[in-house]
């Protein structure tokens, strides 16, 4: 979504852009989208079922894909582009010859996938300090087996020289920046701290409509336990209140979250109904136990100027302005977010004060018209 949303943003800005990603199953080789070029590529590992548990989700997987990094070479040397911006995995398959001659790269730090094969950056429930060492192999091995958990392990491991090909990385919050200088050695100053942005959809189609209640405190997000659901569950359930909790969240094949009493669980939403949510809901709660990056959930909330309880952890720190736009709490710690829902239930007043100085905030730091400027100068910096 953020690269579909970049991609548009500097096609309206007058710059010529050509995105190249994996392609799915029935998609087009080849199409062009608001003046955007679009390549979607298939590799040699796509053609290996065990890889992908969702067969309609294939990724890059952290290793070269050989047939990737001819038909990038070919694409480079018919588009000879001024820059490269890569995001994830498909770095290692960017040919280290463009063109006979250095074309600048800049990579966009989504996640923490360079270090953390499992990309969470997580070991069970708490942060993990013990990085690219063979207990990542016992970290993965349940949840995605032996030889995915192996080849991850020693993919991401080899690959590490890779990044020596990145001229300046992109870090979408300070948590993330300073978890990659920790754990990889990059220099402060090749990093530097630019977050997502959001810009509303206005296409004007109504693709769903959803009842929903009256009076309902909302969470949005993957239906998975390190999204801080579990933890979320338990805190509403502490409470004495009417207000029903709503959860709206993409399923997880490993994880299941049934409706059940004031607790509603809506799967798989489209868009439309996740931001009907927004504007009607008291406010939102986002109890993550592993550190986001950078959430566009936060700022699709402030966009609709809602109050935001967070857990104080990565990219929140730097969204949420704790006591002013909401409220951050511990992860993982079921009484302090009991007493943060039960605090702006009591408080409306106070909830819809930090809900519009969320909007303030929003429109200052966090749309296209502030990001993609930003953006545009590194590239700038470097051609």
């Amino acid at each position: 979504m953020h690269v579909a949303s970049l991609a548009r943003q500097l096609s309206e800005r007058e710059h010529q852009v050509t995105v190249c990603t994996i392609r799915q199953r029935n998609s087009l080789k080849y199409e062009e989208q608001a003046g955007v070029k679009i390549h979607r590529l298939g590799g040699f590992f796509q053609k290996i079922p065990y890889l992908f548990k969702d067969r309609a989700r294939k990724w890059h997987p952290p290793a070269q894909d050989w047939l990737i990094s001819r038909r990038l070479s070919e694409i480079i040397q018919d588009e000879s582009p001024d820059i490269i911006h890569t995001h994830g995995w498909i770095l290692y398959s960017l040919p280290l010859s463009r063109k006979g001659t250095e074309i600048p790269v800049v990579h966009t730090l989504h996640d923490y996938r360079l270090f953390c094969p499992k990309i969470l950056l997580m070991k069970k429930t708490a942060l993990c300090a013990d990085v690219l060492t063979k207990g990542c192999i016992v970290c993965m091995r349940h949840p995605y087996g032996l030889l995915r958990a192996l080849s991850a392990f020693y993919g991401v491991r080899t690959n590490r020289n890779k990044i020596k090909s990145v001229d300046k990385f992109i870090a979408p919050s300070s948590f993330v920046k300073e978890a990659h200088v920790k754990y990889l050695g990059i220099s402060d100053q090749q990093i530097v701290v630019i977050p997502n942005f959001y810009e509303p959809v206005t296409d004007g189609e109504t693709k769903g409509v959803a009842e929903l209640p009256n009076e309902f405190i909302l969470f949005v997000g993957w239906l998975m336990p390190h999204k801080g659901i579990d933890v979320l569950i338990k805190a509403y359930q502490k409470l004495n209140t009417r207000t029903k909790l709503l959860i709206i969240g993409v399923e997880h094949s490993d994880y299941h979250y049934e409706s059940i009493g004031n607790i509603l669980v809506l799967d798989n939403a489209p868009h439309e109904v996740v931001m009907q949510a927004m504007s009607k809901c008291r406010f939102v709660v986002y109890p993550s136990i592993c550190p986001d990056s950078c959430p566009l959930v936060t700022f699709e909330a402030m966009s609709q100027s809602k109050a935001i309880i967070a857990s104080d952890i990565g990219g929140f720190r730097d969204i949420v302005v704790d006591d002013k736009t909401g409220i951050l709490v511990s992860p993982n710690n079921v009484d302090e977010l009991a007493e943060a829902i039960a605090h702006l239930l009591q408080r409306p007043a106070l909830t819809f004060a930090m809900g519009n100085r969320g909007y303030e905030r929003y429109i200052e730091f966090y749309t296209a018209d502030v990001i993609i400027p930003r953006i545009i100068s590194v590239y700038e910096s470097l051609v």
